[in-house]
């Protein structure tokens, strides 16, 4: 794997007071935070609270996928339950996976045309579902490929792949059609972004970004000196969270 350091220097443009456990940014800047409480949080690009969305019938919320703006999709573990919001976190679908009691969902991500990747404990497998939650794509048995049991922490979705974060570490990229393609070399990650078919993540100080493909990597120094939480990359900001605050950061 190439490394290179970006000379774009980035440069904090916002800040957002607000304490949260998660945060998250879509492909057109808007930020997202998730509070203590479990009450998601929806910002514009300069910091400006917009809208907030609120659901304790399901226990904790495990994940939150902002890959399309007009369709967030959050996932309960707990019940087996995926809530739809659209871009004012309305909500405007939601299913049950305990309807199918051969399932155990572990992860789940939104994919195109309103469909839902989702990795079944089960059967060890990927599956996408259409967007009136039927299986339409089905993986291989991911034990028999690798002959122990694996389990997915996260699960996001681009055009072409799927990319898949193991409890037990590294990812495993698969295509569009569920079938692997490689294990990427890539470990020891609390969370990643994909943007663009790159995957971005935050680790040290610096701000990688690896491309599958090419297996080329650059990182960029995080002008940040407080303890940082996480990191969630869009389209032109960089939502970095620390302890009290958020701050958006931009190289533009």
């Amino acid at each position: 794997m190439q490394n290179s350091t970006a000379n774009a220097q980035l440069k904090q443009v916002a800040q957002i007071d607000t304490v949260a456990k998660s945060v998250y940014v879509d492909n057109l800047d808007n930020i997202y935070l998730l509070s203590e409480r479990d009450e998601l949080l929806k910002y514009d690009r300069t910091g400006k609270l917009k809208w907030r969305y609120s659901n304790n019938r399901f226990g904790r919320l495990q994940s939150v996928d902002v890959s399309d703006p007009l369709r967030i999709v959050l996932f309960y573990a707990d019940f087996q339950q995926v809530m739809v919001l659209n871009n004012n976190l309305n909500e405007i679908a939601n299913y049950s996976f305990a309807k199918n009691g051969n399932l155990l969902v572990s992860a789940v991500a939104s994919g195109n045309n309103n469909s839902l990747w989702i990795f079944d404990r089960t059967a060890n497998v990927l599956i996408k579902l259409s967007s009136n939650f039927t299986e339409d794509i089905r993986s291989a048995s991911l034990f028999q490929l690798f002959d122990e049991v694996v389990d997915a922490r996260k699960i996001v979705a681009s055009d072409q792949y799927v990319f898949l974060q193991r409890k037990s570490g590294g990812i495993l990229q698969f295509d569009r059609f569920g079938a692997f393609v490689k294990d990427l070399p890539i470990d020891s990650l609390s969370d990643f972004n994909i943007t663009s078919n790159t995957i971005v993540y935050f680790k040290g100080a610096e701000l990688f970004k690896y491309q599958p493909g090419s297996l080329e990597s650059s990182k960029q120094k995080m002008p940040i000196t407080l303890p940082i939480k996480q990191v969630a990359v869009g389209n032109k900001l960089i939502a970095v969270l620390s302890e009290k605050a958020v701050f958006l950061l931009s190289d533009n």
